[in-house]
């Protein structure tokens, strides 16, 4: 299983990243130029890129090498991957040699009489690899490969400018803190995207979509410890899914991002007892939510707001300059958020939250632990640990409901933020099974999560209302109508709300 991170540099940066001192070789290993050109095959209909894996067939001057490779995850630029390879005698697969690294790595399709390759490349990777040795403290060995080219198909290209750092011997978290190194020196950008999926992309002309939250994969003798990693690396993923996305203003491509980050946050808050992030890493998750958060507002007051108001006909002209100034100020706040994510500091979030989870550095945090935790509580088994931190969750909503003043819609706020945190808590730990009760009260965290956001929504949106007279002043007739309405709107659902929250969320709920 090789491990390795991949950083995407801008053309200007080349030059840079050969001079940086970070990345200077060991006396023992002069830099190495070779030219790769890659041809990545697979049946007529993709088959084997449908499972996740990629054949591949290196040609370095006379020598071929053939490669099957895939499964395994990338998170921050970090790729870990089975890799299956062997020297072949061209550039075109070895089919006695494919049919038994199949059967290694996807037995499924080789059971099925294995797979019939196409003749003809599905793309070309022609590139440049400068290489070489670093030696890092305490004897880890990296190798760094420098790979500027492009990837072909046909009479389509795509440049191909990526820094790999990949781990040969030693602990693959220090890769994070190489790169955090390299990133200080010269700004570079996390590559989630292999060249394969880049390369598959360019031949199916494939347009990235918006990814929703996976379950979480959990082993029921994991420990805490082991859960909470395998929880935060689920939101991670989910965040650098839809960066692709958001980079093109996409307006649902941005809400699952945010969507990740909020289950992140939901995650540090349901074990801030027991852990506690850097600083720095804290300070920029909020920066983070906050650009985030803004846009979102904006998308949804054009989506779903403006489209449900009651207007006659006379009202559409007004109505059209209305929705055109808030189309600038989503696009302003989208561009915001593009320059954030395309931002050193965001690289520099991803590869620090990367690290620190790799690295598991919860278990540096010493804090003191709650009275009703057994000690070392990372360490005990998380179908032990889940129903309670599930239930501390459920008290925390409980309280809220009981004894806040709920005439208040900041206080039913409050309640809405508590019961989506117990959801997220619930979905968690979803693997370890919950039972009928456990999914009764999901879907009523879920309906009381509509029900009040709904509320929430129409209070923000009389804020955007306010923003908006100052860019259509002229329209102050409209603006009032809906001011109008968002508050009848939000007067009429409030006293409902607070019933159904004193009704359904006042009594103690099990895991």
């Amino acid at each position: 299983m090789e491990a390795e991170i991949k950083l995407a540099l801008d053309a200007a940066s080349i030059t840079k990243i050969k001079k940086n001192p970070i990345l200077r070789p060991t006396p023992e290993s002069e830099p190495k130029d070779e030219q790769h050109v890659d041809r990545y095959y697979d049946s007529a209909d993709g088959d084997l890129w449908k499972h996740g894996f990629a054949l591949r067939v290196r040609s370095i001057g006379e020598r071929h090498v053939q490669t099957l490779k895939g499964g395994g995850s990338a998170l921050a630029g970090l790729h870990r991957r089975t890799e299956l390879e062997a020297e072949v005698a061209s550039d075109t697969p070895d089919l006695d040699l494919f049919a038994r690294q199949l059967k290694q790595a996807v037995p499924e399709l080789a059971r099925h009489g294995g797979l019939q390759l196409a003749q003809e490349p599905v793309f070309v990777n022609n590139t440049k690899r400068s290489s070489w040795m670093l030696a890092l403290e305490g004897g880890a060995q990296v190798e760094v490969a420098l790979d500027v080219g492009e990837l072909q198909r046909g009479d389509k290209s795509v440049p191909v400018r990526e820094l790999e750092l990949e781990i040969k011997e030693g602990d693959p978290a220090r890769l994070f803190q190489l790169a955090q190194q390299v990133h200080e020196h010269t700004p570079v950008r996390i590559e989630n995207v292999s060249k394969a999926e880049r390369g598959y992309a360019l031949a199916h002309e494939d347009k990235p979509q918006a990814v929703k939250a996976t379950p979480v994969t959990l082993k029921r003798k994991a420990t805490l410890g082991e859960a909470l990693g395998a929880i935060m690396l689920n939101c991670l993923q989910q965040m650098q899914a839809n960066e692709r996305l958001v980079a093109t203003g996409d307006v649902e491509g941005l809400h699952q991002m945010r969507v990740g980050l909020r289950r992140l946050r939901a995650a540090l808050a349901m074990v801030r007892d027991l852990i506690h992030l850097p600083e720095q890493l804290a300070a920029d998750i909020e920066w983070l939510a906050g650009e985030l958060g803004e846009a979102r507002n904006w998308d949804v007051f054009i989506e779903s707001v403006l489209p449900a108001l009651p207007l006659t006909e006379t009202h559409k002209p007004a109505l059209a300059r209305v929705e055109v100034a808030a189309r600038e100020e989503a696009q302003r706040h989208h561009a915001k958020v593009r320059s954030a994510v395309g931002s050193a500091r965001y690289t520099g979030l991803m590869l620090g939250l990367g690290g620190w989870i790799a690295g598991k550095g919860w278990q540096q945090a010493g804090l003191p632990q709650d009275g009703g935790l057994p000690p070392d509580p990372l360490a005990q088994q998380v179908r032990r640990a889940a129903p309670r931190l599930v239930q501390h969750a459920s008290a925390r909503v409980r309280k809220r409901a009981r004894t806040f003043d709920l005439t208040q819609p900041e206080n039913l706020h409050k309640v809405r933020i508590a019961a989506k945190k117990e959801r997220y808590a619930r979905e968690f730990f979803a693997a370890l099974g919950h039972g009928k009760h456990g999914a009764r009260r999901h879907d009523l965290l879920t309906g009381m999560q509509d029900e009040l956001g709904e509320i929430n929504d129409a209070f923000v949106a009389q804020d955007l209302v306010g923003q908006l007279r100052e860019r259509v002043p002229q329209e102050e007739g409209l603006l009032g109508f809906i001011e109008g309405v968002l508050a009848m709107r939000a007067l009429d659902a409030l006293p409902r709300a607070r019933k159904h929250v004193r009704n359904r969320l006042r009594d103690k709920a099990r895991f």
